[in-house]
């Protein structure tokens, strides 16, 4: 008799087990109670993998139709033997065979989990309404799926780790950063649960209760302390503890999930090598020796000696942004096989054309009929058609990579009557109190020559709604989530908070924004972010306003970037030396002259700026 309170993980044969019929014979059916099933196993924190004798593709396209692929983690979809496979599988995912359950029609595929797997729990078909029933009752404690989108992390790295030569390799390129901490008492509910669910990397095994933890902290002859850990692949809050007393350790435990990087020896080390007496079995054994080298390192930078350019990239890449992006792209080698949706300028007026960067022109791309887009032009002069088109859903990417600064700094504007909304950036176009800026210069025009009677006639059409709130902005990351293929990730450039002079009510925009980005990121494994706070270590860092960097914070930009390629896709790029930064900052100094030597708006200027982006792009 099976017990759901005992299982962690579920992994399903396919053909007349989680569907009737076999699939490559065209006869799959799946019941709509079996996906119910999945689901709710997910909410309740319960993982379901595959291990199925199939072909890949149709079997994943069967389970898209159904709703549930991005509910399976680890998939083993294919026609070698299983026992290996599944052994394989509970080592990656630091599971014991005892919290696994095996379902499968096939008597011997059983046998063969059982000679592989002595303690691994198996079944078939029948089993399923007795789990139907079983998880019916369970309380669903995990409906953000967090654990799903931590194992989702775990076969991420699983994919990446297999493009290194070694294990230690992967492990510095992870920039795994460890801290310990001792404010103990705030967290003593996720402490409590560490210690009583942990079994393969817990020492000690002593399974107090919380009124006991409770004294442990409050005792000060203990030195207590819980880890936290994050690497570029994602954020795994709590996953250790320790309480030392007369330099015993009488608790020492983490988190299964963190297997393989040897975070528990490196806090041994930190804590002196403690006495430790180990109870029962455990996964890692320890030494008194051992400081591992990976944790808390620096972003690795990346140097010439790889040969990226004139190779064909592995994934189909779209970066779409102003300047932090186009700067950082510069020394990524290879950049010029990923698409670019970057700021430009019109060849018609010689505006300067960036708006189509801003969530409402982009959610405008999915949206907008050809007579729409045909309105819009007419009405607004600082509007080029081609910023109404772009590949952004068109076609297939693996990762776009969208810059977020321009949502904390450009208005937005609706026809009235309509639902039709465009942006432009600065003061508000519809304040007759404003005009007088945008008609002298004296605010920032795009390189647009507006007149006292475009402003009264726009004034009259749109209304403005004022800048991009974090809701609205969550609201379009979860249209995108919809609207783009399942495989296509997002990685977001949040805006500097820190270290600048000035500019308040951006930095704060930039904050709350950033805020709302990374707690929509924790629940959708699609989204990925890099911090620009990051990047910055000095005020030095800005190049005059809280948008604008020194090249060593693009060059910074960029190698995270180039780490996020690698997480989501498996393909790892290079970027050209560091030593380019010192170039790149005698030509942003060139740049800064001639901006104090020419108007912008003048035909000089741009014939210049022209010249020296060219330069700039193609240097390397």
């Amino acid at each position: 008799m099976i017990s759901i309170n005992t299982i962690k993980l579920i992994v399903w044969d396919l053909d007349e087990t989680f569907w009737s019929g076999t699939l490559s014979e065209g006869g799959a059916l799946i019941p709509e109670e079996h996906i119910r099933l999945i689901k709710d196993l997910t909410d309740c924190g319960i993982i379901n993998s595959i291990c199925s004798k199939n072909e890949f593709d149709p079997t994943k396209t069967a389970l898209q139709d159904a709703g549930v692929w991005d509910l399976f983690v680890f998939p083993s979809i294919n026609w070698d033997s299983k026992g290996p496979q599944l052994k394989d599988k509970l080592d990656k995912m630091a599971l014991r065979p005892v919290n696994v359950l095996f379902l499968d029609d096939n008597l011997s595929n059983l046998g063969e989990a059982k000679h592989y797997l002595p303690e691994i729990q198996t079944g078939g078909p029948e089993l399923i309404p007795e789990l139907i029933r079983q998880v019916g009752a369970l309380e669903k404690k995990d409906l953000k799926h967090k654990r799903l989108a931590q194992y989702k992390i775990l076969e991420t790295k699983d994919q990446v780790s297999k493009s290194f030569s070694s294990s230690d390799d992967f492990l510095y390129d992870s920039h795994i950063q460890v801290k310990v901490h001792t404010d103990c008492t705030n967290q003593i509910g996720r402490i409590h649960e560490l210690l009583l669910r942990s079994n393969q990397l817990n020492y000690t095994k002593k399974r107090t209760s919380i009124e006991e933890l409770e004294a442990i902290l409050a005792d000060p002859t203990y030195n207590c302390g819980y880890v936290t850990v994050k690497d570029r692949y994602g954020d795994y809050g709590i996953v250790g503890f320790y309480a030392v007393k007369d330099n015993r350790l009488e608790h020492f435990l983490f988190s299964c999930r963190t297997m393989g990087q040897k975070i528990e020896q490196w806090v041994y080390a930190q804590l002196g090598f403690p006495e430790l007496k180990v109870v029962g079995d455990v996964r890692t054994l320890l030494n008194r020796t051992e400081c591992p080298g990976w944790f808390n390192q620096p972003e690795p930078s990346v140097t010439d000696s790889a040969q990226t350019d004139g190779k064909a990239l592995s994934c189909r890449i779209l970066m779409k942004g102003p300047c932090d992006l186009s700067h950082s792209l510069v020394y990524i080698k290879g950049s010029d096989q990923i698409d670019t949706e970057f700021t430009y300028v019109s060849n018609a007026e010689g505006q300067i054309i960036d708006a189509h960067n801003h969530s409402v022109h982009i959610e405008g791309l999915h949206t907008y009929t050809e007579q729409d887009k045909e309105e819009i032009v007419r009405d607004c002069m600082f509007v080029d058609p081609n910023m109404l088109s772009g590949s952004f859903f068109t076609k297939k990417y693996d990762l776009i990579v969208l810059s977020t600064l321009i949502e904390s700094t450009y208005q937005i504007y609706r026809k009235k009557g309509t639902d039709l909304r465009v942006v432009f950036g600065g003061l508000d176009l519809t304040d007759p109190e404003q005009w007088d800026a945008y008609l002298e210069g004296r605010t920032y025009t795009g390189g647009n020559r507006f007149t006292k009677e475009f402003l009264r006639s726009f004034s009259e059409k749109y209304e403005c709604l004022g800048l991009t709130t974090p809701e609205m902005y969550v609201s379009f990351l979860q249209k995108c989530l919809d609207w783009l293929p399942e495989e296509t990730s997002l990685c977001l450039i949040l805006g500097a908070t820190r270290l600048f002079d000035g500019q308040e009510d951006v930095k704060e925009r930039h904050r709350l924004l950033n805020t709302a980005v990374k707690a929509f990121a924790q629940d959708h494994p699609r989204i990925k972010f890099v911090e620009i706070d990051d990047c910055i270590s000095d005020p030095s860092d800005f190049a005059g306003e809280i948008n604008h960097y020194s090249s060593k914070v693009y060059f910074e930009i960029a190698q995270r970037i180039i780490g996020v390629i690698q997480s989501v896709t498996g393909t790892k790029l290079e970027s050209y030396s560091s030593k380019m930064v010192v170039v790149d900052n005698l030509t942003l100094k060139i740049r800064k002259m001639l901006k104090k030597m020419v108007s912008q708006d003048s035909v000089i200027y741009r014939k210049l700026k022209d010249v020296y982006n060219r330069i700039y792009k193609n240097r390397g």
